[in-house]
């Protein structure tokens, strides 16, 4: 299927001035490129190997062979009277995206005392943006646009420089000596950066060569302690199923344990209830020997041990009569207690007139002997 031009990075068009034989002062001259072929045919001098150069220095930023090529390339300012004279040249081209794009490359060429000054500017690289349709202009230094020119055509440079856009004076270089053509087809075939991509991947073949040896003894290590954690792991699970049996038991023992140790606390119950019965037996002994003690003393008061004639009925009984007679007997005794006031009362008036009469009696002998 024939390729169109849609399907490559192509060149679309080219406008000069202020270069070579393109004055300054005119309009630029516009050359237009079709596909697949566009042939330029002039009488000698008319601008065709400038068309190539220029094309040439619009992608690569090459000038023309010569030892003053810039100050060649560009309009001579004394044949127009002038100081300086800036020459461009603008190129709209295809990149290999298919997006169109517009470089401008702009050159300044001064007339001094004694000789001419060439000057390369800054050039621009002008843009479509996809999203807004808006044109985008980026201005870049010659030495960047000379590696993204090739780039987005897609095409090395050596190969614009010494195939696509070679100058008819270099034309010739397939002939030169072989270090010079080993050179340039090393350019064309990037053979440098081949040898050191082949360099790049010995090197690299090495290096994992070398990680491939420490992979492996690593790898038998690493055998070595899988083996070693297959026995840990075979001995884990009998600890483990050991841990579960004594696990079970544990849990026997301590029901086990929980059982007695609620007999203990029954059993400590019932060891301080019956240390607390015997204190209390203790006391209650305690007072009965009191009571006893007490009791041999009062029967060692009475005159007559009445338990040995009476029984405890009949001991009753007379403690009753006793209670009786011991309230008669108490009568009597508060009767003889206000019989004998009664008596103390008198013989306290008696005594009265006794010391009475006995001072009247003293009164009368005292009158007597006076």
């Amino acid at each position: 299927e024939p390729k169109t031009a849609s399907d490559m990075a192509s060149i679309n068009k080219l406008s000069v001035r202020g270069v070579r034989a393109f004055s300054p002062d005119d309009q630029e001259q516009v050359i237009e490129f079709y596909f697949p072929v566009t042939v330029i045919v002039g009488s000698n001098g008319c601008g065709k190997t400038t068309i190539i150069e220029s094309l040439k220095y619009a992608v690569t930023g090459s000038l023309p062979p010569g030892k003053n090529a810039g100050q060649s390339f560009v309009h001579d300012p004394k044949s127009i009277g002038h100081q300086s004279v800036k020459a461009n040249i603008k190129l709209r081209l295809t990149n290999r995206a298919g997006q169109q794009m517009v470089v401008i490359r702009s050159m300044e060429l001064t007339q001094k005392k004694k000789a001419m000054t060439f000057k390369a500017l800054d050039g621009i690289l002008r843009t479509t943006d996809n999203r807004t349709g808006e044109k985008v202009s980026l201005s870049h230094k010659c030495t960047e646009l000379d590696r993204q020119i090739p780039m987005l055509l897609g095409v090395s440079k050596p190969i614009l420089e010494h195939v696509v856009f070679c100058h008819q004076e270099d034309s010739s270089w397939p002939l030169q000596e072989s270090t010079v053509l080993k050179t340039r087809f090393d350019a064309i075939f990037d053979s440098t950066r081949y040898a050191k991509a082949l360099k790049a991947i010995t090197d690299t073949k090495k290096e994992y060569n070398g990680v491939v040896k420490d992979l492996k003894a690593e790898l038998a290590g690493l055998a070595a302690h899988k083996q070693a954690a297959k026995g840990f792991r075979e001995e884990l699970e009998q600890f483990e199923e050991d841990l579960e049996v004594l696990e079970t038991n544990l849990q026997g023992t301590n029901d086990e344990i929980k059982q007695v140790n609620e007999e203990i606390q029954r059993n400590r119950a019932i060891a301080q209830e019956v240390e607390e019965q015997r204190l209390i037996i203790e006391d209650k002994e305690t007072e009965l020997a009191k009571e006893i003690s007490v009791l041999d003393a009062h029967r060692n008061m009475l005159p007559e041990d009445l338990t040995t004639k009476h029984n405890a009925h009949q001991l009753k009984d007379m403690l009753r009569d006793f209670d009786a007679q011991m309230a008669t007997q108490l009568e009597k005794r508060r009767d003889l207690l206000r019989d004998m006031q009664a008596a103390e009362a008198a013989l306290k008036s008696i005594a009265q007139e006794d010391r009475n009469l006995r001072e009247q009696i003293g009164n009368l002998q005292a009158q007597k002997s006076a």
